[in-house]
């Protein structure tokens, strides 16, 4: 992994790789395979992240997981909270039309 270029960030942008990072940072571009960026505290010196392809699908598999499409980091949604309770309500109806039917079919 070779470094090819250090860009300096001052601004955060919306939907960043380094979201939730204090700035100023510098992005290191390298020429990896796995394309993968490094993101260094412009004061201290100290890694802050580190991101690749192989996390970037992490991170929109887990934006699909969670329901948040833009900051990817809230689980406390109302897209979420809707499709779990309607899927408590499922899993609870399909339990007691289980337990309806198998008396049913099988009198005691």
């Amino acid at each position: 992994m070779t470094p090819l270029k250090a860009t300096f960030i001052s601004k955060s942008t919306e939907g960043s790789e380094y979201r939730g990072r204090d700035l100023p940072l510098f992005k290191v571009t390298t020429s990896s395979k796995d394309a993968i960026n490094v993101y260094i505290d412009a004061l201290s010196g100290q890694v802050k992240a580190i991101r690749s392809d192989s996390w970037r699908i992490w991170d929109l598999l887990w934006s699909l997981h969670i329901m948040d499409y833009q900051e990817r980091e809230n689980i406390d949604n109302i897209l979420l909270k809707v499709f779990s309770i309607l899927a408590l309500i499922s899993s609870l109806s399909g339990i007691a039309l289980f337990f309806l039917g198998f008396r049913k079919t099988n009198p005691v």
